[in-house]
């Protein structure tokens, strides 16, 4: 019988041991039990979060009392006074603790600091408001925001990344306000313009001609080379001429007879004809070289320049003058 209630009270315990970690009643009871002896060894800073934890695992109203007890014995004023005001909501009539929670209240109440933020005049509701790094509603501004004394930071912020960082101390039973305004937007940098190179010009091209006319230095080279080619052909045309007229003469005395004429004589004839031929052809293209390089020169606009004659060869042997430029 021993044996049998032994293994049943084991049995008994095990199963509360494993139940535990799953009951958060159990839990809590746990947490507030750890803060009770915080309280008694160490103070009630190392106690309030044990009670906090154990308040958010399972709430309870005796928790929730001393979590009020420590931080109003701490002066966080603010925190104790709600917490005050929230238990008196759960208490009923004949409850010891309602009395001491209502006198607490009574106590705690002028004590506790507000905080009230405004906008500056004209300035736009922030899209974010933050209270010491905690979400605040829109409908926070302009309210008096019960809070601990201390330290605290008021952080708005509006698109465009503009932001405003309020840090304000509260005493305690004060009534601070401050007031929040977007910063001014950064002015943007002025544009300089870069310089953008011009674009080659490419010479115009009228309806119906092939090609635009060459430049002045073109054209004048152009007149001088053409006028002097003209020119040699008119001194080979004249030398040639000159050879023509020297065989028409040896043709003559060679042969005073053109129906006897020896074979020096036929080929007096035929260099006479070459030579006639040659002239009258070198004669032909140094007329419209000349002319050709007088029109380019005349068409082209003036600049100073001299022209001289210079022997040239020609086909044959023949020697003429060349006109020749300089600027």
């Amino acid at each position: 019988m021993r044996c049998a209630a032994l293994c049943a009270a084991l049995c008994a315990m095990s199963r509360s041991v494993y139940a535990q970690p799953n009951d958060p009643k159990a839990q809590a009871q746990e947490l507030f039990e750890q803060g009770r002896a915080a309280v008694e060894a160490r103070g009630c800073v190392h106690a309030i979060p044990l009670f906090r934890r154990s308040q958010a695992t399972y709430p309870s109203r005796g928790t929730l009392f001393n979590l009020a007890q420590c931080e109003a014995d701490l002066g966080r004023v603010a925190s104790a006074w709600q917490h005050f005001k929230e238990l008196l909501t759960q208490l009923t009539p004949g409850d010891p603790r309602l009395p001491i929670t209502e006198q607490r209240i009574r106590e705690l109440e002028p004590r506790v600091p507000k905080l009230v933020i405004e906008l500056a005049e004209g300035a736009p509701a922030p899209t974010e408001l933050l209270l010491d790094q905690a979400p605040l509603p829109q409908a926070g501004i302009g309210s008096e925001l019960p809070l601990d004394p201390g330290n605290h930071t008021v952080v708005a912020r509006w698109p465009g990344g503009r932001q405003t960082d309020a840090p304000v101390t509260l005493a305690e039973g004060a009534r601070n306000v401050v007031r929040v305004a977007p910063p001014p937007a950064a002015a943007a940098p002025p544009r300089v313009p870069v310089p953008v190179p011009d674009a080659p010009r490419s010479p115009a091209i009228s309806p119906g001609s092939p090609s635009t006319p060459p430049p002045s230095g073109v054209r004048r080279t152009l007149g001088f080379v053409i006028g002097g080619v003209g020119a040699a052909a008119v001194g080979g045309s004249l030398i040639t001429g000159g050879l023509a007229l020297g065989a028409k003469g040896d043709l003559e005395k060679e042969c005073p007879d053109p129906s006897r004429c020896s074979d020096d004589g036929m080929s007096l004839s035929s260099r006479g004809q070459t030579l006639t031929t040659t002239s009258t052809v070198l004669g032909a293209v140094g007329l419209v070289g000349i002319g050709a390089g007088l029109v380019l020169l005349l068409t082209a606009p003036e600049e100073r320049s001299s022209v001289a004659l210079a022997p040239a060869l020609l086909p044959g042997g023949g020697g003429g003058a060349l006109l020749r430029s300089r600027f």
